[in-house]
């Protein structure tokens, strides 16, 4: 059996070395940029989804405002402001401040599907509304929008 000279492996360990350096060095860094992308995408959908509960939560305090309920304005355009009917001092109604909520009346009746048979009296009326809440985040910069009808009941003979 002979022996292989000492002088021809000479280095070959370190360059090895190097190259497995150099891959998992490559590794890492690519593993970090992924990282990065995931939280960026992760906070843009947690921030989304906070603003369109914001969106939701002014739309349902509009039809709850104690000023509001039961007094509709008919055929308006209204831009509302909540902080006037909820204290932004209060954290529950905090994120109100950052909507900004408009509603217009499009159609007020009486409500066929109420009343008939059993009530003696008038129906209830039923006012019918466009609305559109628009969630900003303050630091981020990100908007949602929500846009819908709702149907609210008023009381008999409310309607024009």
């Amino acid at each position: 059996m002979t022996k292989m000279p000492a002088k021809s492996q000479t280095g070959v360990v370190l360059v090895t070395s190097l190259i497995m350096l150099v891959i998992m060095t490559l590794l890492v860094v690519s593993l970090v940029r992924t990282s990065v992308i995931e939280l960026k995408i992760g906070g843009a959908s947690q921030i989304s989804a906070q603003n369109l509960a914001n969106a939701e939560a002014s739309i349902w305090a509009f039809m709850n405002a104690p000023a509001i309920r039961g007094r509709f304005f008919h055929a308006a355009v209204l831009d509302v402001d909540l902080t006037h009917h909820y204290t932004s001092m209060d954290t529950t109604f905090q994120h109100l401040k950052y909507v900004t909520l408009t509603a217009q009346e499009v159609a007020c009746t009486e409500d066929a599907a109420r009343g008939r048979g059993n009530m003696l009296g008038r129906a209830p009326d039923v006012v019918y509304f466009d609305v559109r809440a628009e969630a900003r985040d303050p630091v981020f910069a990100g908007r949602t929008t929500v846009h819908q009808g709702i149907r609210a009941i008023a009381a008999a003979d409310s309607c024009p």
